[in-house]
């Protein structure tokens, strides 16, 4: 298990002037807490997913964010991750994030990776939070980017959440959102028929990552009902899309939020200039920066 802690410089002088002064007295916590962040394993599926559960140092329960990263990415998105976990960590909010089958850390092959996999993986890290960490059950937050919004959306129908923060999700029905990212209708189709003949299929990204989708990718896909999930979630919602994102349309944003009838509030950020990275692989850190606060502004909001 690694650990990291962190303390913001305001704590760190007063501790110092703490210890000069005689008092042995720790100064009450506040925002911006201190933090730790630790590599755990998460009992899933019969097997052990990596995660990190990043927990603010502040008295009694906290709240929690259970983080979903997006398709072949990780639970670290280039830093992207880690900076909203660490940024509502200062606000006094735990996050938990894991990495699905076949990214970052994961043992597993890429084969393995379906969003039924994803789901419980992400339905398995809230309990192991809950289980291990003072989070306060009735205070827990899903985030979702890409892909993972799609888990996130699907969630809402496995467990309760007090607010949802969807970052260019997959939100909507089926697996047309997924058509641009894999070259348009019909290459998408091509694939997902050769998956359905020879149990799995190669496909490289437009980011160079060569990825192995088995039959039950597809299957999946085409399977989740997100416009449904979304339908029924009466918490509030929070979308981010980047001016720029040419993988996931405004449409499905449009079509998700049109859902989202018995929401207590639907919010919408547009992130000016940002593509599908967010800034969060290189770029203008502006971008990496206004996603950051957009996401952490509404979860510290409305889970306090």
């Amino acid at each position: 298990m690694y650990r990291k802690s962190y303390l913001p410089i305001a704590g760190l002088l007063a501790a110092i002037a703490l210890a000069f002064s005689g008092c042995a007295t720790a100064p009450e916590a506040s925002a911006p807490y201190a933090f730790s962040a630790t590599d755990v394993s998460v009992p899933s599926r019969g097997v052990m997913v990596p995660a990190i559960l990043t927990l603010p140092e502040a008295s009694g329960k906290v709240p929690l964010v259970v983080m979903a990263h997006g398709h072949g990415g990780s639970k670290e998105e280039a830093g992207g991750f880690t900076a909203i976990a660490e940024a509502l960590a200062r606000e006094g909010i735990a996050s938990i994030r894991m990495d699905f089958p076949g990214c970052g850390a994961s043992a597993e092959p890429f084969t393995a990776n379906t969003v039924s996999a994803m789901l419980a993986d992400f339905e398995a890290a809230r309990a192991y939070a809950v289980a291990n960490a003072p989070v306060d059950r009735k205070r827990i937050g899903a985030f979702g980017y890409s892909m993972g919004g799609r888990v996130a959306v699907l969630s809402t129908e496995k467990a309760s959440y007090r607010a949802l923060a969807l970052l260019a999700p997959v939100a909507n029905d089926g697996s047309g959102a997924m058509y641009d990212f894999m070259g348009g209708q019909p290459a998408y189709r091509a694939l997902a028929e050769k998956a359905a003949a020879e149990g799995h299929v190669v496909f490289t990204t437009m980011f160079g990552q060569v990825q192995d989708l088995s039959a039950a990718w597809f299957a999946d896909n085409e399977a989740a009902r997100g416009i449904r999930a979304i339908s029924s979630y009466a918490g509030p919602v929070l979308y981010v899309r980047g001016t720029e994102d040419t993988i996931i349309s405004q449409a499905v944003i449009d079509e998700s939020a049109a859902a989202a009838t018995k929401s207590s509030g639907v919010r919408r950020v547009s992130v000016a200039g940002a593509d599908h990275g967010y800034g969060f692989y290189g770029g203008d850190p502006r971008l990496k920066a206004d996603t950051v606060e957009a996401v952490v502004s509404f979860l510290a909001e409305t889970l306090r």
